[in-house]
């Protein structure tokens, strides 16, 4: 049995029973377990503890005795009897619980007829022992009759099945305690190994229970809140409401999940989590307090928003989308007109100045239709390998003019950086818009630093830095030392027509549109701003696996006169016949159609000979690259460039970016025409 005899019996008490027996019968007695300790003892004979077991010759008589009443008990009997050499008696009755021998009531020593004294002189003189003192522990046994004797054991008997009833209700008692203490190990194992937060509170709220996953995900230590009440530890508990949840649990209303931001104090960090609350009751019934459990969502969060950012990205795109079509269009004809009409007077001419005003509306119209198809990612594009620093290089002069003269501008470049892969003019527009919103934080001056370097982001890091994947990038930094921002604007700084700034001062969409960049070339961004304390925006560009060209990219913007034949093909009345005066102004043989059929028809002519095909992309009946897929079947030396006022995801719908081809955007002017072309000629293709 794994339960000791003075587990399952109150010793004390059996004291006290036995002293009464002493008193009353005068029979000495004793409770000694198995193993040997002394449990009670009432009335022991010094001629025993100080003589004959004191003394190595009589103690080996003692031992003898003891022998003979434990294999006595050994045989199952009720009662063991004996007398030992010395004239002493002895009992011992085997004390069971659940059948379980545990101990022993032994009774004695006693003389069962009065002792012979001369006996005992004898005892003294042969074994040493000091006779007086020796005759004196005689005489204090006791004589008690046989019949006396068998009273007293039968008492005996009665106790034992008394004290087995009395060991067996304690076995259970113990058992059922060692149960529930099993029961509530396992369920503090369960609670504290949860994969979700498990809190209980009391009737007056205050934690009760907080497991290890709260512990990890709030970084506080259980005995950091025991005892303490929600907002004694977590004030914004009681602004969000949870404080009242509470509340109305303890008061045996229904409750509903909920979902709350927690700022953990002195960290500077804040979590979301979930939780649901239920009633504790007891076993009455009666409500005692409440049980929470959490579960922590910050990253479900995070990817919510990283949706609902997307989708609004989505929406944009589809706004921009479904009118980027016809509005390029109509920007290429009135851009187109005013500047055919320019080239037809002379800057002193009263027109001048109306028609220089419709042509930089246009312009600015365009840029505004970029920024947002820039931002939903549906932008044209041409990424290739560059080198950061070369283009940051080549745009300081365009950034000076942009920025006031108390700023100064201070350009950092990182040693032996990477290439990116990336169209060299998204650069100039994350610069710029970057830049502006520089010089509008600093109106009363201040310093703008860029700088560059080479970074790897390990997984661990990437924990700190949102939309982060491990890997190689090159970082972009671009800092101002301007009035900073404050956490609410930080919260929607990329947000598209967020701004601000006054009424006709922004249109919202210069950071949306740099945000919108970054993730279009697989990079990321963050910001970090403090009111009073500027801003820095950290962009991470992943790292190319090809080097950039040697030589800056050609960037030449005038127009350039031409020779050959252009086979013009577009379906919009105005938007050819504008095409078609800029090219004849460029010095181009003109030959138009209006549909693609009409220019395959064309092409197929033996009378025409065709040096370049300039095609819309996407027409009624068949697309440009269908057509152009059809012309080079017969004629596969002509070169060929696209147009398109639609977005980059149905022009790559139609084979034109998948294919490498030329290509311009509308709208366009006159210059961006010519140099297209002759970049169109003079490529290999």
């Amino acid at each position: 049995m794994k339960y000791t005899i003075a587990q399952l019996l109150d010793i004390p008490k059996l004291q006290t029973i036995l002293d009464s027996l002493y008193e009353v019968s005068g029979i000495p007695s004793a409770i000694i377990d198995l193993e040997g300790n002394i449990l009670t003892g009432s009335g022991w004979q010094d001629i025993c503890t100080k003589f004959h077991r004191a003394n190595p010759t009589t103690e080996k008589f003692c031992i003898a005795s003891d022998q003979k009443i434990t294999s006595g008990l050994q045989d199952q009997q009720r009662h063991v009897q004996i007398t030992c050499p010395q004239g002493l008696t002895d009992t011992a009755t085997p004390l069971l619980i659940e059948g379980e021998h545990l101990a022993n009531i032994f009774t004695g020593q006693l003389f069962l007829h009065p002792p012979d004294r001369q006996h005992f002189l004898l005892q003294a003189d042969k074994y040493g022992f000091e006779t007086a003192s020796y005759l004196l522990a005689m005489e204090r046994v006791p004589v008690i009759s046989q019949d006396k004797l068998d009273q007293n054991l039968s008492f005996i008997a009665n106790l034992t099945e008394l004290l087995a009833i009395q060991g067996l209700t304690q076995l259970r008692s113990l058992e059922v305690q060692e149960c529930l203490r099993e029961n509530e190990e396992r369920v503090q194992q369960i609670i504290a190994s949860a994969q979700e937060g498990i809190i209980v509170y009391d009737c007056g709220l205050r934690f009760q229970v907080w497991n290890r996953y709260m512990e990890q995900m709030s970084g506080y230590r259980a005995e950091q809140v025991i005892g303490k009440r929600p907002g004694d530890v977590f004030p914004m508990l009681e602004r969000a409401g949870v404080v009242e949840r509470l509340k109305r649990v303890l008061a045996g209303d229904d409750v509903s999940s909920g979902e709350v931001e927690l700022e953990l104090p002195g960290s500077g960090r804040s979590i979301w989590h979930a939780d649901t609350l239920a009633p504790l009751k007891n076993a009455g019934g009666e409500i005692v307090g409440v049980i929470a459990t959490v579960r922590d969502i910050t990253e479900r969060k995070h990817t919510e928003e990283q949706l609902r950012q997307a989708l609004k990205m989505e929406s944009v795109g589809r706004l921009a989308g479904g009118v980027a079509h016809d509005f390029n269009n109509m920007l290429t004809v009135i851009l187109g007109q005013a500047q055919l009409a320019q080239m037809k007077i002379t800057p002193d001419h009263e027109l001048w100045q109306s028609l220089e005003q419709i042509t930089t509306a246009a312009q600015r119209s365009g840029q505004i239709t970029r920024q947002l198809l820039a931002f939903s990612r549906k932008e044209i594009i041409d990424p290739r390998p560059v080198d950061l620093n070369q283009l940051v290089g080549e745009a300081q002069k365009t950034l000076l003019r942009l920025i006031e003269e108390s700023i100064t501008l201070n350009f950092c470049p990182g040693a032996d950086l990477w290439s990116v892969k990336m169209d060299p003019s998204q650069v100039d527009q994350v610069l710029v818009n970057l830049a502006v919103n520089a010089r509008d934080a600093m109106p009363d001056g201040g310093l703008l630093s860029i700088h560059t370097e080479n970074v790897h982001l390990s997984q661990k890091s990437c924990q700190y830095l949102r939309d982060a994947l491990p890997g190689d990038y090159v970082q972009l930094v671009v800092s101002d030392t301007g009035v900073g921002m404050g956490e609410e604007v930080l919260e929607h700084i990329f947000e598209p027509f967020y701004t601000t700034k006054g009424l006709g001062k922004g249109t919202g969409l210069g950071l949306a549109t740099v945000y919108g960049i970054v993730r279009q070339n697989g990079g990321f961004i963050n910001v970090y701003s403090e009111v009073g304390h500027g801003t820095s925006f950290k962009i991470y560009l992943p790292r190319s696996s090809s080097a950039a060209p040697a030589e800056a990219q050609r960037r030449c913007t005038d127009v350039r006169i031409g020779t050959g034949t252009v086979l013009l093909v577009e379906d919009n009345d105005m938007v050819r016949t504008v095409t078609r005066s800029y090219l004849e102004e460029l010095g181009y043989r003109v030959i138009v159609a209006d549909t693609p059929r009409h220019g395959i028809d064309i092409c197929t002519s033996r009378a025409n000979r065709i040096d370049l095909v300039l095609t819309d992309v996407i027409m009624p009946g068949m697309s440009g690259s269908d057509m152009v897929h059809e012309i080079k079947g017969s004629f596969p030396e002509v070169k060929v460039l696209f147009m398109s006022g639609y977005t980059a995801d149905l022009v790559a719908r139609s084979g034109v970016v998948e294919e490498g081809m030329h290509f311009i955007q509308k709208p366009f002017d006159i210059s961006t025409l010519s140099v297209k072309i002759e970049d169109t000629f003079l490529s290999d293709d």
